[in-house]
C-alpha cells in the first residue's frame, strides 16, 4: 500500500530504493525510511490509538523493514509508561518519561531492520557481527506538526528486549555487546553489556537506534552446571550427622562413667584387702541390702591408721 495517493510519491520511493543500494548514502536512506514509516503510522492513528503494525511500502518491506507504532498522551506516558510487544521485540518504557520538546500526545514508532537492511545501514564494531536486527525507537509529536521528539527517562531506564536471540539458540551474553548508533546510522557510538533479564536486553536512556553484536568466531557457551541439591536434602545430611555425633558422644560418656565407677570400686576393694592382711579389724556396713566390710573411724570421723605393707604389719603382730 502506498504512503500517498499522488504520483509524486513514486520518485521518492525510487530514490529510497536507490539509496538502499548505495551504502555511502546511509544517512539520507535511513531518514527517508523513517519518514515514510512515520507518515504511514499517522495515517493509521486516524482510526485507533492501539499498537498497530505499520504496513510499509512494498519496496521497504522487501528490503527487510518492519514497523509498529502506538500513540499515547504525555500524562499517561508520565504516569504509566508504555509496554509494547511486537514480533521479535519487546519495549518497556517506564513511568516518569517526558517528551522533549514537550508534546501533549506522542506517537512512538518501533522499526526493525531485518536481514541485509541492518548490515547496509549499520556497521558492527571490528571483530563483532550483528546478532539481531537493529531496532529504531522513535517518537514524534502527535498533536502538532509531527516533528520528532526525544523521550527522556527521569526514573528507571528504557529496556529493549531482543526476542530473536536466546541462550537456547547458542547466544553467549558474555561475548555480546549492546550497541547504540548515531541518529543517521553508520558506526556505533557506544557499547555496553547485555542484560539477560527477562531476556537478552539493552538498557537505554530513550529514543535511538540499538543493536546487539557478538564477538566473531565465539565458541558456544559451555553447558550450565547441574543445579545444586535441594535444601531439604542438605538438612537431611546435617540431621543424620548430628544424630550420629550425639550417639557417639553419649556412648563415650557412658563408657567413661562406667570405667570410673569400676576403677573406684577396685581401689576400695584393694584397700580393704590390704587392711585385712595387716590384721586390722574392719567394721560392717550395709550397702544395697548387703553387709560389706568397711574401715573404722575415730571419734573425729577420720579413718584409723592402716598398714600399707607387710613390714608395718609385722610391727603390730
Amino acid at each position: 500500500m502506498a504512503i500517498a495517493s499522488s504520483s509524486s510519491s513514486l520518485p521518492l520511493l525510487l530514490l529510497m530504493f536507490l539509496a538502499f543500494l548505495d551504502h555511502g548514502a546511509a544517512v539520507a536512506n535511513l531518514s527517508s525510511i523513517e519518514a515514510a514509516v512515520r507518515d504511514r503510522a499517522f495515517q493509521l492513528f486516524r482510526r485507533t490509538s492501539e499498537i498497530v503494525a505499520v504496513d510499509v511500502p512494498a519496496v521497504l518491506a522487501g528490503a527487510g523493514v518492519e514497523a509498529s507504532a502506538t500513540r499515547v498522551r504525555s500524562s499517561a506516558l508520565w504516569a504509566d509508561g508504555v509496554n509494547a510487544t511486537v514480533p521479535g521485540l519487546a519495549v518497556a518504557v517506564p513511568p516518569r518519561v517526558v517528551p522533549a520538546p514537550f508534546a501533549r500526545r506522542v506517537a512512538i514508532v518501533f522499526v526493525r531492520f531485518l536481514g541485509d537492511a541492518s548490515s547496509w545501514l549499520f556497521d558492527a564494531p571490528p571483530g563483532y557481527a550483528l546478532a539481531a536486527p537493529v531496532v529504531a525507537l522513535l517518537a514524534f509529536d502527535a498533536s502538532g506538526p509531527n516533528g520528532g521528539v526525544a523521550l527522556r527517562a527521569l526514573g528507571a531506564p528504557v529496556r529493549v528486549e531482543f526476542r530473536d536471540i536466546s541462550p537456547a539458540s547458542g547466544f553467549n551474553a558474555t561475548a555480546a555487546r549492546c550497541l547504540t548508533y548515531s541518529p543517521g546510522g553508520g558506526k556505533a557510538v557506544a557499547a555496553h553489556a547485555v542484560a539477560m533479564e527477562p531476556g537478552p536486553s539493552c538498557v537505554v536512556s530513550g529514543t535511538g537506534h540499538y543493536g546487539v553484536a557478538v564477538r566473531a568466531g565465539t565458541p558456544p557457551p559451555p553447558p550450565p552446571p547441574p543445579p545444586p541439591p535441594p535444601v531439604r536434602e542438605r538438612w537431611w545430611v546435617w540431621k543424620v550427622g548430628a544424630t550420629a555425633g550425639g550417639v557417639a558422644a553419649a556412648s563415650f560418656l557412658a563408657v567413661t562413667v562406667v570405667g570410673a565407677v569400676r576403677w573406684r570400686r577396685r581401689r576400695r576393694r584393694e584397700e580393704m584387702e590390704r587392711r585385712a592382711m595387716c590384721g586390722e579389724e574392719l567394721g560392717r556396713m550395709a550397702v544395697r541390702g548387703s553387709r560389706m566390710p568397711s574401715a573404722k573411724m575415730n571419734t573425729h570421723g577420720q579413718k584409723l591408721h592402716a598398714c600399707t605393707s607387710t613390714t608395718y604389719c609385722s610391727n603390730f603382730g
